[in-house]
């Protein structure tokens, strides 16, 4: 398991790539598998609602923010929600690698005339990020980039007031069909240094040290739903059934549930 220092210096290269052209970011195998998680799998989240639930189920988790202070992790330019928290949360700092990002960000926080916030381009993990004793910490897509787990729940903890909470979305590597995709993909991924999708370990040591608070898995019996919805069907037929999957992911009842999932958002709480 790598220590701060490595992780700092592959983070360095990290940066570097999110700075760099979408072009220059994929070589041809990245961008098949691009084309098919951000193309095929992206109209089938639109059609059936999907991202838009986990956005709106995440304002519900985040709750009243007149008094909180946020830290949007690893925001990039701005995620879906940054405005929105930037608008209404008494401080609201956003913060990633790429400064090319942060300042298309702080730019878009002026447009939207925001009061109190900030945009910084820096590592998470570096001792130089000072900032502490934050009510909310959002993390949409950011918590896989991390293999030093244990290194990340460390930080996390340490940034967190007491009884803060944790909004995270990421993506699962824990059902067979999924993880066979990923190990062929694997030796040919531009951005494999720091892309570790969840696995069952990864799972039990969120449940060990922050309380699940809420779960909600995605793509789990519905990733199916994709392939299901191109049969020559009724479509009412289809989006019942494909409905019916998707609900059946959404509310799921126990922890190991969330294994057949492709992506997993939870609301943690420090404990």
């Amino acid at each position: 398991m790598k220590n701060t220092q490595q992780i700092l210096e592959i983070n360095k290269r990290q940066k570097d790539f999110y700075n760099s052209s979408q072009k220059a970011k994929k070589n041809f195998i990245s961008t098949i598998w691009s084309n098919l998680r951000n193309g095929i799998l992206n109209d089938f989240r639109s059609k059936f609602d999907i991202k838009n639930r986990v956005h709106e189920q995440h304002k519900i988790w985040l709750g009243d923010l007149r008094n909180k202070k946020i830290l949007d992790l690893g925001c990039l330019r701005g995620n879906y929600l940054s405005i929105y928290m930037a608008q209404n949360a008494k401080e609201y700092i956003g913060i990633d690698l790429s400064d090319v990002a942060i300042a298309s960000l702080v730019q878009d926080l002026k447009k939207h005339d925001c009061k109190n916030v900030r945009g910084i381009a820096i590592d998470f993990l570096s001792p130089e990020f000072h900032d502490t004793d934050f009510d909310i910490i959002y993390a949409y897509g950011v918590l896989h980039h991390f293999e030093n787990f244990d290194l990340l729940i460390s930080k996390l903890n340490e940034k967190l007031n007491n009884n803060g909470i944790i909004i995270s979305y990421d993506p699962l590597d824990t059902s067979l069909p999924i993880q066979l995709l990923r190990t062929l993909y694997r030796p040919f991924q531009s951005d494999k240094d720091w892309e570790w999708p969840f696995t069952k370990k990864t799972i039990q040591k969120i449940s060990e040290n922050f309380k699940i608070e809420d779960i909600r898995g995605l793509l789990g019996m519905s990733k199916y739903g994709v392939a299901f919805n191109l049969l020559p069907l009724s479509t009412s037929f289809k989006v019942k059934k494909i409905s019916a999957m998707i609900e059946k992911d959404w509310n799921i009842l126990k922890l190991d549930q969330i294994y057949s999932c492709m992506h997993v958002t939870m609301l943690l709480r420090k404990i």
